[in-house]
């Protein structure tokens, strides 16, 4: 269940009163790792196997959903609180032991419980795609997509994660109580549809911070775009890895913060395909 009814206190214009409110639901999932326990996250119950797969591919514990061999609930009194992750030990990823993380990732942490700065995955390839939007196209894809958040519109404590293709094809989107939970839960539907090549844009609800990059780097989207503004690491990171970095995405206007390539106006578009016409034929000419 996502959501819980309470009785408040509410204080308004008129007064003082007694209402029925509408809460996000907030628990802890463990999750084991080939039988040791690796993480606790806050979450907002729901899409567990989507977020455990985001998250371990994030953490570095996967390179693909082909590593995992197997994941299920417990079954005892902890319930849908414990989720267990066998991965396969073929996979790559599967032969160096995952680190265990020191202590309680909140729902609004990305980095806790790192021992240091050297356990965080940064070990991403750099984005080398030329692919474009347009500026009216991306402002469209935020409006239409923030008419999708039920549990915010219920409860206002949510945030929201969206990830489409290059046609601008919805692929994922989730909702968690935390911004690295509705991250990871949308790139682990992607992972779960085999669709990670097709992964293109993110366009989340929260700000842009460095952990929010390097998610967005680990599923190899090109571009990253937020409701509310960036970090400098967060921006470094982009430039490093060659993601378009967009903050304050609002109803006419955005921060381009790395990236503005990629982003056209209308009278820019036909040169802009031009290009990418170009650059395609010339890469097919060179493979041949």
């Amino acid at each position: 269940m996502s959501t819980a009814r309470r009785t408040i206190r509410r204080f308004d214009d008129y007064g003082e009163h007694d209402v029925r409110d509408t809460l996000a639901v907030e628990e802890p999932l463990e999750i084991v790792v080939d039988g040791a326990p690796y993480a606790v996250t806050m979450r907002l119950p729901g899409d567990d196997v989507h977020l455990v797969m985001g998250f371990l591919l994030t953490e570095g514990v996967i390179a693909s959903r082909e590593d995992i061999l197997s994941m299920g609930y417990c079954q005892g009194s902890l319930g849908a609180r414990r989720i267990f992750v066998e991965l396969h030990p073929g996979r790559m990823a599967a032969q160096t032991k995952p680190q265990r993380r020191e202590f309680l990732s909140k729902s609004s942490c990305g980095l806790c419980g790192k021992v240091s700065l050297g356990d965080v995955h940064t070990d991403i390839p750099r984005v080398s795609s030329v692919h474009a939007i347009n500026r009216n196209t991306l402002l469209g894809l935020k409006s239409s997509i923030e008419k999708r958040q039920g549990l915010f519109h219920q409860t206002g404590a949510t945030h929201f994660a969206a990830i489409f293709d290059a046609r601008h094809e919805l692929l994922a989107f989730a909702e968690d109580i935390g911004r690295h939970n509705a991250l990871d839960k949308a790139i682990g539907a992607v992972l779960a549809a085999d669709a990670r090549d097709l992964a293109y844009l993110g366009i989340v609800s929260s700000r842009l911070s460095f952990e929010m990059v390097q998610k967005a780097g680990a599923l190899g989207l090109e571009m990253l775009a937020g409701l509310s503004v960036a970090t400098s690491l967060a921006v470094e990171m982009a430039e490093n890895l060659g993601i378009t970095l967009i903050g304050h995405l609002r109803a006419t206007r955005m921060n381009v913060y790395t990236g503005g390539e990629r982003i056209i106006s209308d009278e820019k578009l036909p040169n802009l395909v031009l290009q990418e016409e170009l650059l395609t034929a010339l890469v097919d000419s060179h493979a041949t």
